[in-house]
């Protein structure tokens, strides 16, 4: 059981992250690229702390959660984006 919870956080993580390559609006992108992040920083405690993959991820989660919620992007920004 504790295997297939590894696997699942990890392919989770992976699928989060190709999704997220594929968002053009930036508030949808960095909130699933989060999601990703989290994922792979889980997946990398059940790898009996893998740390080259707990620590960039937890770099950029907590580098999505400062532009989501302490940075967040002005509404006009975010549209012109979507635009081009």
């Amino acid at each position: 059981m504790d295997n297939l919870i590894t696997q699942i956080s990890g392919y989770a993580a992976s699928f989060f992250l190709i999704i997220s390559f594929l968002i053009k609006d930036q508030i949808k992108l960095r909130a699933v690229n989060l999601i990703g992040c989290i994922f792979f920083v889980i997946y990398g405690f059940r790898l009996d702390y893998a740390w080259p993959i707990i620590i960039p991820n937890a770099i950029i989660a907590f580098t999505q959660i400062y532009y989501l919620w302490i940075k967040p992007i002005p509404k006009e920004e975010s549209q012109e984006d979507n635009i081009n």
